[in-house]
């Protein structure tokens, strides 16, 4: 707990992306101001978001995941206007609408981003820019001014993330290999000097993971520089793995380059279960997002949906109880002091450029900090969401809306919370239990496959596939301690032997001379057979 409320990962690596990040929101909305129309600035930030999604990724596919990010933000601002429209009528019946297209959007984009394993900063953009479009309609704001500005928010995010391709085009990829050579090292020295640790060979692994994955991303490897790098990995692969050090050169692409993930649409079909992480975390956030606003409601606040969006923040991340109330506490805190920081600014009363520069300063603090510790990110959220929202134009108090930003914040973190430990209670064991029988049926597909054919190109996908449901086996087992420690304790022996059995039967696959057999299949079947 206090290494997840107090910890901050390595911020340095990351001015980079804060950088772009500015830059994808300053040039079109200057672009904005210079036409004329200073007071919709912000609302470029609705598409600025983008930029978000396609840090660290390689420049061959960074413009296309940008592109889908940034259509999505688009369509939820569009849904958001439309919502905008309805909401200016007032009344319960838009109120219940309202709420009814957020906690379904909520839903979806929670498990879009669960099953396919996307990583921060996840489903909370999508629904904020949705409500913040139909607060600004509902207040007067043009929808069509608001989905202006996000495209050109986009646009933003595409020039942003690009730019740096015309001055080193294989820096992700370079960074990712060196990052799990380091990591890699460190273990290495540490096995070594007999001070290793299981955490230190997970951090190796996960880092070999994805710089496979970004040398996978970036395209043809038989070309320098990237066949350096594919070397670099290899050895390094091979040197946690303990294997023999055969010549990399031998490994091309064409033999034993490893394939990164399943295609999206596999990631997105395969947790179609009720035992399923991607469902239960869906799941969790529909029934908490409806709870809080619903208890919103009832207090009397002009904008229950504050209460969903931190339901929402607290539980997008699945179902692990101490990420969970780490969350909640950092949501609360962050919010506090964010509102501070938005009176401030309210006092100040920026205007067209001092509000970019001010807005460009919030987003850089976001990209900083959202993956490393989210008190500090909830700061700079919390005025963003509040100006993009239209708090800057209402007329009420500032008290009160500092007031009811604070209580709905409040609301919806203790609703998240009840739904930690009482919605879904034992669900986790379920998952625990699928992951288990997941890795068992891939393995004995490989080893059935592996029987008649050799080790070569035709099963790579098999061998990735067992890779792909090994993650998610440690995944739902860290899920299950954390949240069940008395039941999973004596269950762990046998998961944690499980996950290793598929990791050695990989690292099998790897020391077969590329067209021979694997050998003793049977053995390898009776070690996944269920007991």
């Amino acid at each position: 707990m206090r290494a997840g409320l107090f910890g901050v990962g390595p911020v340095g690596a990351r001015w980079d992306a804060g950088v772009r990040s500015v830059a994808a929101f300053v040039l079109p909305a200057v672009l904005v101001v210079v036409t004329g129309h200073p007071g919709a600035a912000f609302f470029v930030s609705f598409g600025a978001f983008a930029v978000l999604y396609g840090e660290g990724r390689p420049y061959r596919v960074r413009w296309a995941v940008v592109l889908a990010a940034g259509a999505g933000l688009l369509a939820a601002t569009g849904i958001g206007a439309l919502l905008g429209e309805v909401l200016a009528g007032s009344g319960i019946v838009a109120r219940a609408l309202e709420f009814g297209v957020l906690v379904v959007l909520a839903v979806v984009a929670v498990y879009v981003f669960d099953a396919a394993r996307l990583g921060p900063p996840g489903a909370l953009f999508f629904v904020l820019v949705c409500s913040g479009a139909a607060t600004a309609v509902a207040g007067g704001v043009p929808g069509t001014t608001i989905l202006a500005c996000t495209a050109l928010g986009v646009g933003g995010s595409l020039l942003a993330s690009m730019a740096g391709a015309l001055r080193d085009p294989q820096r992700p990829e370079r960074m990712a290999v060196e990052t799990a050579v380091r990591a890699v090292d460190a273990y290495t020295a540490a096995h070594a000097q007999g001070v290793a640790t299981t955490v230190g060979r997970h951090t190796a692994g996960d880092a070999i993971t994805n710089a496979w994955a970004a040398l996978y991303d970036s395209g043809p490897v038989d070309r320098e520089p990237r066949s350096r790098l594919v070397d670099q990995l290899l050895t390094a692969h091979h040197e946690l793995s303990t294997l023999p050090q055969d010549d990399p050169a031998e490994l091309t692409e064409g033999q034993r380059f490893p394939l990164a993930r399943p295609a999206l649409g596999y990631r997105l079909r395969r947790p179609l279960s009720w035992d399923a992480h991607a469902v239960i975390t869906a799941v969790r956030v529909g029934i908490a997002c409806a709870l809080a606003g619903l208890v919103g409601g009832l207090l009397g606040s002009a904008r229950p949906h504050w209460a969903l969006l931190a339901a929402l923040i607290v539980l997008q991340a699945g179902p692990n109880r101490i990420q969970g109330q780490v969350r909640a506490i950092q949501r609360l805190a962050g919010t506090a002091v964010g509102l501070g920081v938005f009176a401030l600014l309210m006092q100040l009363s920026p205007t067209g450029y001092a509000l970019i520069a001010v807005f460009a300063l919030l987003l850089f603090g976001i990209e900083l900090f959202v993956a490393n510790n989210y008190a500090i990110a909830a700061v700079f959220i919390t005025p963003v969401a509040l100006f993009a929202g239209g708090a800057a134009t209402s007329t009420e108090p500032l008290t009160t809306l500092m007031s009811d930003r604070l209580i709905e914040t409040a609301v919806g973190v203790l609703v998240a919370l009840f739904a930690l430990h009482f919605v879904l209670t034992h669900a986790h064991r379920r998952t625990f239990t699928w992951t288990e029988n997941r890795i068992r049926s891939a393995a004995l597909t490989l080893v059935d496959t592996l029987r008649t054919h050799p080790v070569d190109t035709t099963n790579t996908e098999l061998r990735r596939d067992l890779q792909y449901e090994l993650t998610g086996g440690m995944r739902a087992a860290l899920d299950s301690l954390h949240n069940d420690p008395e039941w999973t304790q004596p269950r762990w022996p046998r998961h944690a032997s499980l996950i290793r059995e598929g990791y050695d039967l990989l690292a099998a696959c790897w020391t077969v001379p590329t067209g021979e057999r694997l050998p003793d299949p049977d053995g390898w079947a009776r070690r996944f057979r269920p007991v």
